[in-house]
């Protein structure tokens, strides 16, 4: 059975926010402990959509939560040494709603994803992600290809903000695994050069090992795939 991969995020979620509530329940009041969950499913929806809006190649689109994470205030409830990255989040997500051009703002939502993971682990979080099914090995047509980058994407995106050193192996090994010739693209010599280089970030990919370097090459990927859509007309839900 194949799990949609955001209702498995978003239950990974309430299993993190319960964590968070237990941590901040002997300094909140329990108005302030529903303010609080109300609040981080709502960061999670915004922190979404600007990948969305990226990876779609629509930079309006994106614009419009990353001016959300950049100016909300935080809720009573939150603890002070959340404080720094809650501010660095913020300076990440106003590149992202200023941005001038996509490339620009998948590198700024790369280090948004990068920033939560930073803080999960100085904070002591282990966030536990389940993953849908891999798509078939044996089957080469675009459409399950496009599922292969789709879940390559996914993993490294779980990777930053686990962060997870398993998430990024799985991502970018299948990154690396998927290809396509040009027919399938129509002879389109530009997207077969962006799934070249998508090929390569996941080559690469597999021996960075640090935060920020893998916050670079997962900004890459999103601007190839941004560039790569808005050439040919396609984005996940076409697939």
């Amino acid at each position: 059975m194949v799990l949609n991969t955001r209702l498995v995020f978003t239950i990974l979620l309430a299993v993190l926010i319960g964590i968070v509530l237990l941590f901040i329940a002997d300094v909140a009041s329990q108005d302030e402990v529903m303010t609080f969950r109300e609040h981080m499913h709502g960061h999670l929806d915004e922190v979404s959509a600007v990948k969305a809006g990226v990876v779609a190649g629509d930079l309006d689109a994106a614009r419009r939560p990353a001016t959300w994470l950049a100016e909300h205030e935080e809720p009573p409830g939150m603890p002070e040494a959340w404080a720094p990255y809650v501010e660095e989040l913020r300076r990440h997500a106003r590149v992202a709603a200023d941005a001038a051009d996509l490339e620009m703002a998948a590198v700024a939502v790369s280090e948004i994803a990068r920033t939560c993971g930073e803080c999960h682990r100085a904070t002591g979080f282990d966030v536990a992600f389940g993953y849908d099914q891999r798509p078939p090995v044996d089957v080469q047509n675009l459409t399950t290809q496009m599922q292969r980058h789709l879940w390559a994407a996914d993993r490294m995106w779980d990777a930053l903000i686990g962060p997870s050193d398993n998430a990024w192996r799985w991502g970018t090994e299948m990154l690396a695994e998927v290809k396509l010739s040009p027919e399938q693209f129509g002879g389109d010599t530009k997207a077969q050069a962006a799934m070249e280089r998508l090929s390569e970030l996941g080559r690469q990919g597999s021996l960075v090992t640090s935060g920020p370097a893998r916050a670079g090459l997962y900004g890459e990927f999103l601007a190839q795939c941004a560039a790569c859509h808005g050439v040919t007309g396609g984005g996940p839900g076409n697939y």
